[in-house]
């Protein structure tokens, strides 16, 4: 179980200030990532012991992981929704269609499974014009996206990666205690 997440969308954007002037240059490479520091509940016995071993398993680096956000809510009644219109890398809106009510500003969705899951944060409400809506998100999507793709509103996941080995805090009465840092794998 999860006590903490913090989580965050970090960008390959940089600034080159003059020491001179105090001018800045800002330069955007568009690419955008989530990045989580997520701290475990304590945890005891052999639910300790399997959840040492799965972070074990992982090998640091090596090793991906599913993470469906627990402070992420998940809207009620929303309908089916999918894409309507191929979209190619890049760009950071969908037509979508099948919607029953629409989603809001800061609300997430998932697109892809296992190995192609890719989580993302809607910057606009959503208003469905019947059952058709345009989403408005940030990442910009990594790969291009197919007619038909469902969007996945149940349990948006993160694919993440391990970013430093996950430290073990053992206290007494066998209580353990894990902290987790973690990027998108892409």
């Amino acid at each position: 179980m999860v006590s903490s997440v913090e989580r965050r969308l970090a960008t390959s954007v940089a600034e080159a200030r003059s020491p001179f002037t105090g001018t800045s240059q800002i330069q955007d490479w568009g690419a955008s990532w989530w990045e989580y520091q997520i701290e475990m509940a304590v945890t005891q016995g052999a639910n300790a012991r399997r959840l040492s071993a799965f972070f074990t398993a992982l090998g640091g680096l090596r090793g991906r992981f599913l993470f469906p956000d627990p402070s992420i809510e998940v809207p009620i009644a929303v309908g089916n929704p999918y894409v309507t219109e191929a979209q190619s890398a890049r760009t950071s809106t969908l037509q979508t269609a099948g919607w029953g009510i629409g989603l809001r500003a800061g609300d997430f969705f998932q697109l892809g499974s296992d190995t192609t899951t890719r989580l993302y944060q809607l910057t606009e409400d959503v208003t469905a014009l019947g059952s058709e809506a345009t989403l408005a998100f940030v990442p910009p999507l990594r790969t291009a996206v197919q007619f038909g793709v469902p969007i996945g509103l149940d349990a948006p996941s993160a694919l993440l990666r391990l970013t430093a080995p996950v430290p073990t805090v053992i206290a007494r009465a066998d209580q353990h205690r894990f902290t987790i840092s973690a990027r998108e794998a892409l």
